[in-house]
């Protein structure tokens, strides 16, 4: 129940591959391989108009799955570190050493990130609490009564009555109730503080709070 709440935020940003001249130079074509890689087919090496966006399917061209072009899933395309470090924005300071958050203004931009560090490592801790709170809780049996209830028979007993069937039942919903006090308490302060966390992200953030791979990347480089 404490899980945050992530979506995905993408941007743009080119990236270009090259290929390489010797690898080219190692090409040998006859002259039936060259008429084909010239004209408008699909698996020539030359500028054919086939393929996947690209000049030639499963050439030296800028198109296809595995090349160096403009849109290759596998290559050096558009998605990547890019469109992370563009989402990012100025929330890249995060790359910062140590002694430079250590040493940083509150009003400035790594300050800011250091703030949103402390904050989420907090919200990390009383998450964690929570959680074992919640464990433990799991380990025990909901009580049919409450303790009032128990109680009150207990009081309402004639005297002489054995009351050890009802002081152990009395032991386990105190217990309980206990354990659920303590779960409760540690969430809601969980809660909180993932507010403050988010509220120093939004203040840190030059380009609207990151989410998805982007908000994962930050956080990766902030050892959160």
């Amino acid at each position: 129940m404490l899980n945050k709440i992530l979506s995905t935020t993408t941007a743009i940003a080119l990236a270009f591959g090259a290929i390489s001249t010797a690898s080219i130079t190692a090409l040998t074509f006859s002259a039936d391989s060259a008429y084909a890689g010239n004209g408008n087919g699909n698996n020539g090496n030359g500028n054919g108009n086939g393929g996947n966006n690209g000049n030639g399917n499963n050439g030296n061209g800028n198109g296809g799955n595995n090349g160096n072009g403009n849109a290759g899933n596998n290559g050096n395309g558009n998605n990547g570190h890019g469109a992370i470090a563009s989402a990012l924005g100025a929330l890249n300071a995060a790359h910062a050493n140590e002694n430079a958050f250590a040493n940083a203004s509150p009003n400035s931009r790594v300050g800011k990130i250091a703030a949103y560090r402390d904050a989420a490592l907090l919200t990390n801790e009383l998450s964690a609490l929570a959680e074992a709170e919640l464990a433990a809780l799991n380990l025990l049996a909901v009580p049919t009564r409450t303790p009032a209830e128990i109680e009150a028979e207990i009081a309402a007993a004639v005297p002489g009555t054995d009351l050890t069937l009802l002081e152990a039942e009395l032991a386990e919903a105190l217990a309980y109730e206990g354990a659920l006090s303590a779960y409760e308490v540690a969430a809601a302060a969980a809660t909180e503080q993932e507010e403050i966390e988010t509220e120093l992200l939004e203040a840190a953030a030059n380009k609207g709070v990151p989410e998805g791979e982007a908000l994962e990347a930050l956080r990766e480089m902030l050892g959160l």
